[in-house]
C-alpha cells in the first residue's frame, strides 16, 4: 500500500471519528423565563456547567431568554417541529405557572395558586413529594419530562391604600398584569376581589393617575425591579401562594441523553433546587428591606386573621373550579390540603 493510500485512509478515519463524536454530543436548547442575574439565572448557568462536567462534555445546554422569543406561549410553539421529521427549535424550557398550564392543562397546576393553601417553602416541598409524581406522569403522557419543580417567589398584594382585613383588601382596585395569565385574575375575581386586567407596560402609569388602579399583585422581586413599588404605600407581608416554575424537556430530547448520566444529572438538579429555595428567601428579605427603605409599610396579618382568610378562600374553591374549568382541580386541592394539615399538626 503506497503512502498516498495510507494518508487517504487515515484522513477518512479521522473524519469518521470526529463525525461520530460530534453526533454523540447532545446539545439541549432550553428557553428560560429567569431574569438576568436573578437567583434563577445564576443557578441555571451553574447547572449547565455541572451537566457538562458530569457527562464529560457529551451533554451541553444553551439557555435562551424566553421573553426575547416572544414569551412563554411562543416558546411552547417552538417545542413542536415545523415539518414532520424535522427537529423542533427548542428541546425544553423553564416555565412559570402560565407555561406549565399551557403545556399540560390536565395537570391543573393553578391549584397551587389558591391563596393560603400552601404557606411556606417547607409545605411546598412536602406537597411536591406527595403529588409531584402523579403530576410528572401527566406531563410525560403529554410529551415532557419534568426535570425539576421550583418556584419564582411568593405572591403578595401591593396597594396605595391601607387595609386592615380581607374585606377591605377586596374593595381595592387591583391590576392583574405581568406576573401571570388572566386565569389567576379570574380566580381572584371569583373570590370577590376587584381586579382589572391591563398590559404590564400600563400598570405604573395607572398607579400614578388619580382614577387608575390602586394596587397590583406580584412577587417582591417583580414589584421592586419594575419600579411599581415606588408608586404604592403598603405591601402584604405574607406568602399568599407560590408562583410555580418547572424545568421541562421533551421526551424525544431527554431520550437522546445517555442513561448512564441521568441519575447524576438529576442529583445535580436537586442540589440546584435546594440552593434556589434558600436564595429565593434571601432575595425576598432583600427586596422587603429595599421597599421599606423607600417608605413602603409592610402589613402583617395576625395568625387568627390568616386562619380566617384561609377559611374564606377555602369556601371559594368550588366556585373558582367552575369559573375556570380544568385550571383548578378540587380533588388535587384536597390532596394538597391533607398534606399541609398533617405537616402543620
Amino acid at each position: 500500500m503506497n503512502m498516498k493510500k495510507i494518508v487517504s485512509i487515515t484522513f477518512f478515519c479521522s473524519v469518521l471519528f470526529f463525525s461520530v463524536s460530534a453526533q454523540a454530543k447532545v446539545h439541549l436548547k432550553i428557553a428560560s423565563v429567569a431574569p438576568s442575574r436573578s437567583p434563577w439565572d445564576i443557578e441555571q448557568r451553574a447547572l449547565a456547567q455541572e451537566w457538562a462536567k458530569i457527562t464529560n462534555g457529551e451533554v451541553q445546554i444553551t439557555f435562551y431568554d424566553a421573553n426575547s422569543l416572544g414569551g412563554e406561549k411562543s416558546v411552547i410553539q417552538k417545542f413542536r417541529s415545523a415539518r414532520p421529521g424535522q427537529k423542533a427549535p427548542l428541546d425544553g424550557a423553564i416555565l412559570t405557572t402560565i407555561g406549565l398550564y399551557e403545556v399540560v392543562p390536565s395537570a391543573s397546576i393553578y391549584t397551587f395558586s389558591i391563596p393560603f393553601l400552601i404557606q411556606n417553602q417547607k409545605e411546598l416541598n412536602a406537597v411536591l413529594d406527595t403529588v409531584g409524581p402523579e403530576l410528572e406522569k401527566e406531563y410525560e403522557k403529554n410529551g415532557f419530562q419534568m426535570i425539576a419543580w421550583t418556584n419564582v417567589g411568593w405572591l403578595s398584594f401591593y396597594t396605595k391604600d391601607k387595609f386592615s382585613d380581607l374585606s377591605e383588601l377586596k374593595k381595592i382596585k387591583i391590576a392583574s398584569a405581568g406576573i401571570d395569565s388572566p386565569i389567576l385574575g379570574d380566580a381572584f375575581r371569583t373570590a370577590g376581589f376587584t381586579i382589572e386586567d391591563m398590559q404590564s407596560a400600563k400598570v405604573l402609569q395607572s398607579l400614578k393617575s388619580n382614577g387608575g388602579v390602586r394596587g397590583f399583585f406580584g412577587v417582591h422581586m417583580y414589584a421592586y425591579v419594575t419600579g411599581f413599588s415606588k408608586a404604592i404605600s403598603y405591601a402584604l407581608d405574607t406568602k399568599l401562594c407560590p408562583v410555580m416554575a418547572g424545568f421541562v424537556i421533551s421526551n424525544e430530547s431527554w431520550a437522546q441523553v445517555p442513561d448512564k448520566y441521568k441519575p447524576a444529572m438529576l442529583e445535580a438538579v436537586d442540589k440546584m433546587r435546594k440552593r434556589l429555595d434558600v436564595s429565593l428567601d434571601d432575595a425576598d428579605n432583600y427586596y422587603i428591606e429595599k421597599m421599606e427603605a423607600d417608605g413602603v409599610t409592610m402589613i402583617q396579618p395576625t395568625a387568627a386573621e390568616l386562619k380566617q382568610w384561609e377559611a374564606e378562600f377555602d369556601k371559594d374553591v368550588e366556585n373558582i373550579s367552575k369559573t375556570i374549568p380544568g385550571a383548578v382541580s378540587v380533588p388535587l386541592y384536597h390532596k394538597i390540603q391533607e398534606t399541609v394539615k398533617g405537616l402543620r399538626n
